[in-house]
């Protein structure tokens, strides 16, 4: 139901619309009036109003300066006018100020009615215009929370090649979550590589931690710049910069070596930053690659910042930037191997059709070899497993031409894809020996750095690899494997309790007591009591 308000400053007027029409038959449940435009705004602010029957001629303030007023605050109200002046001045005001209906007194009560009954409607329409622009904030507000979730979502698929990377596809899908770049706009990779953690977190307290780095380096390194942190399954964290440029470098690479240091302060880890150099969006997760080659590398430096830039310049990868490498390194992980063989051809067709030189032909041969060794080490796979008579060491002999260098890719890739699919998943070697290194060393302080040693491999890259292949960090395995230890040593002799713990490297008992009945349920000395009593 609605209510009606008559203004005017004559009673008769008032009274001759509240009495001389039958409202019954339309929808209101109130009537109401007032004598001038401040009695009218007092009752507006005070009750709901939908239509409103104004006369324009009144002492102090006009109707057209009440509906100034109405319009700024009851803009759900609809106004009629009544006025006993035909002024085109007053008509052009109301019609200016969006006035329902201009009548000249005196007006046929049935006119009036219809006037009114069209009002009503416009009020329905204008509620129907709310509640869908309501709805429309709701859900617009619900969207904005979560976008900058979807944004992540989104620059995941993007590095796990899960999004086309094609200009038309990946506009369209950064158009979607409101990212204002285009295919060819620059972007800056920062990895973030978490080295190790001052205490000994179990898996979900490292979960918790990692996602505090991230949260921290989108604040400290990013910061106001447009941009995004991201965090993948296997922990791994970037930060992109959008629209980034050659100038912005050493002020990210400044903001990494701050961040570092207040890593190291406040959340109890020791982490280095891998910055690369702007590429277009499109070959973002080429570079991304490239950054954990870097990461993967650096088994000797700790807690520092290092560029893209000097590492190319060290190792030649400057070449290799546009090469195919890493596209064939995931049809490898696919199992895809009749795309992998066209992949190949078109690539050799564009080398003969730039008829590329020998220089360049080195490099591509070494590019690929990077890429099949380190996707071996990667599988765990030994090389002389696959290639028994060593035929990688062909690859020299066949860069004389570019059809000797085609049949010998194809030749080495099809032994690889026929060894995997013949043997199935690979079993880790790496972790395999990072197990028996922990058995070996099960009474000895554990750090992931001599671990990492242990297989010449990156500490964090070691711990990502683990947890991606058992289920389990490091820690955490460590501390199953201790306590499986401990319990067959409680179940099948009588040493002491103390002496168990420092035997399964645990020098402090209580440390020890705690640890073994958050794995069991029981303290040792229930545990012992328990399985010597059966």
């Amino acid at each position: 139901m609605y209510t009606l308000l008559i203004v005017d400053d004559e009673e008769i007027a008032i009274r001759g619309i509240v009495n001389g029409i039958d409202w019954s038959d339309m929808p209101f449940d109130s009537i109401v009036t007032a004598y001038d435009s401040e009695e009218a705004k007092e009752i507006m602010q005070q009750q709901t109003i939908h239509v409103v029957i104004s006369d324009i001629d009144m002492p102090n303030e006009s109707g057209i300066q009440l509906l100034e007023w109405v319009n700024e605050y009851s803009p759900g109200s609809v106004t009629i006018f009544l006025t006993g002046h035909a002024d085109f001045k007053y008509a052009q005001q109301a019609v200016q100020l969006d006035c329902y209906e201009y009548l000249l007194k005196p007006v046929d009560h049935k006119q009036l009615k219809e006037c009114v009954s069209g009002a009503i409607d416009k009020v329905r329409e204008n509620e129907k215009i709310v509640e869908i622009r309501t709805t429309y904030n709701h859900y617009y507000e619900q969207w904005n929370k979560q976008r900058p979730a979807l944004i992540e979502r989104f620059w995941q698929d993007v590095l796990h090649y899960r999004v086309s990377t094609a200009p038309a596809q990946l506009e369209d899908a950064m158009n979607t979550y409101g990212i204002e770049m285009k295919a060819d706009s620059h972007i800056r990779a920062v990895l973030i590589s978490i080295e190790q953690w001052r205490e000994d977190w179990s898996a979900r307290d490292e979960e918790i931690m990692t996602y505090g780095v991230k949260n921290a380096a989108d604040e400290l390194i990013r910061g106001a710049h447009p941009g995004h942190a991201v965090q993948d399954a296997n922990g791994i964290l970037f930060v992109l910069f959008y629209g980034a440029n050659e100038e912005q470098e050493e002020f990210v690479a400044e903001k990494c070596r701050s961040f570092i240091q207040q890593c190291a302060a406040m959340l109890h880890c020791r982490l280095s930053c891998y910055v690369g150099q702007p590429v277009p969006v499109k070959q973002l997760r080429a570079n991304a690659e490239l950054l954990l080659e870097m990461e993967k590398n650096n088994v000797s430096a700790s807690c520092t910042v290092i560029m893209e830039r000097d590492f190319i310049r060290k190792s030649g990868a400057a070449l290799l930037h546009e090469l195919p490498f890493a596209d064939w390194a995931l049809l490898l992980d696919s199992g895809k191997r009749t795309e992998l063989s066209l992949r190949i051809d078109e690539t050799f067709d564009q080398m003969q059709e730039a008829q590329v030189e020998y220089t360049y032909m080195a490099a591509f041969y070494y590019g690929f070899m990077n890429m099949l060794f380190q996707w071996m080490t990667k599988k765990t796979i030994a090389q002389t497993d696959v290639f028994a008579r060593r035929e990688w060491e062909e690859g020299e002999q066949a860069m004389k031409s570019l059809q000797r260098m085609r049949a010998w890719i194809h030749q080495i890739v099809s032994q690889l894809v026929e060894y995997t699919e013949k043997n199935g998943k690979d079993v880790s070697q790496v972790v395999e020996r990072i197990r028996r290194y922990m058995e070996e060393h099960i009474d000895e302080e554990f750090s992931r750095e001599q671990a990492a040693d242990e297989v010449f491999l990156n500490p964090a890259y070691l711990s990502r690899l683990f947890r991606r292949e058992t289920g389990y960090s490091l820690t955490d395995y460590l501390v199953r494997l201790r306590i499986s230890k401990a319990r067959t040593e409680l179940e099948k002799t009588n040493t002491r309790i103390s002496d168990i713990a420092s035997m399964v490297g645990y020098s402090n008992f209580s440390h020890f007591s705690k640890l073994f009945k958050k794995e069991t349920g029981f303290t040792p000395q229930e545990y012992r009591k328990k399985v010597q009593a059966i």
